[in-house]
């Protein structure tokens, strides 16, 4: 019974991980990263920047 409740609990914690990892996926780069915008790339002017900057206006 105690087998049953172990693999129970390795598959349902496995099953969030990957709803989790998808779900922050759909938010996009910044949205989905802990940091927030105090990294560099989340700058304005970093050619990385999630929020408009120089490499989003290039077309």
């Amino acid at each position: 019974m105690i087998n049953i409740l172990i693999i129970a609990a390795v598959f349902g914690y496995s099953g969030w991980m990957i709803y989790r990892h998808v779900q922050k996926g759909k938010q996009g780069a910044c949205a989905g990263c802990d940091k927030g915008k105090t990294c560099s790339a989340a700058s304005l002017d970093s050619p990385f920047s999630c929020g408009g900057g120089a490499a989003n206006n290039k077309l």
